[in-house]
């Protein structure tokens, strides 16, 4: 039974995650202070502790973030 439990948990807390990253439109990098489209390659890339999302462009224009030049968001 407890395994049952740590494996509802488990999927629900991948659920959230999951859902966190598919409601930011937008990944900016605190270290280059550039932002992305969520499905660029630099994303891939980005360090996770780096990672600030935003739901909009002009969120991440706002925060002082400068257009991938790969994705051109």
């Amino acid at each position: 039974m407890k395994k049952f439990f740590a494996a509802i948990v488990a999927v629900l807390v991948l659920t959230v995650s999951f859902a966190s990253v598919l409601a930011a439109s937008y990944v900016g990098n605190a270290n280059s202070g550039k932002f992305h489209f969520a499905d660029c390659s630099s994303v891939n890339k980005m360090n996770p502790a780096n990672r600030v999302n935003f739901n909009t462009r002009d969120e991440a224009i706002a925060a002082g973030y400068v257009p991938c030049k790969r994705c051109n968001p």
